[in-house]
């Protein structure tokens, strides 16, 4: 998965086209992923009474999108990018000792480290 929790990205198709956004969960197996910000879509659910909520009613819930729509956004210019995975090795603390290998993503325009 090239999305995390946290991550922020900016919505490249759809309704909320070129809105920024964080991401609240990502859902791995329908490939969809539930955002967090300002004016992003939301889906009107209507509920039914229960010991929790006794009135029921209509319940605002943010809308699931598909991963293909969204992109992550880097740096201070807040620009779109894609992401790559790599594998980083660590500085060794010990004299003589190797350092441990990591895998991290990195944003394939101007290769900042994001995680």
């Amino acid at each position: 998965m090239n999305l995390k929790k946290g991550d922020e990205v900016v919505i490249i198709s759809g309704v909320d086209k070129g809105k920024n956004a964080k991401v609240v969960a990502v859902l791995t197996k329908s490939n969809k992923v539930i955002l967090e910000g300002e004016k992003i879509r939301v889906n009107k659910v209507h509920s039914k009474p229960t010991q929790d909520n006794p009135d029921g009613g209509i319940v605002e819930k943010a809308a699931k999108i598909d991963i293909s729509n969204v992109m992550v956004v880097t740096g201070k210019d807040k620009k779109r990018t894609r992401v790559g995975h790599k594998t980083v090795t660590d500085k060794p603390t010990k004299k003589g000792a190797q350092g441990e290998e990591r895998k991290v993503r990195f944003a394939k325009k101007g290769g900042a480290i994001l995680d």
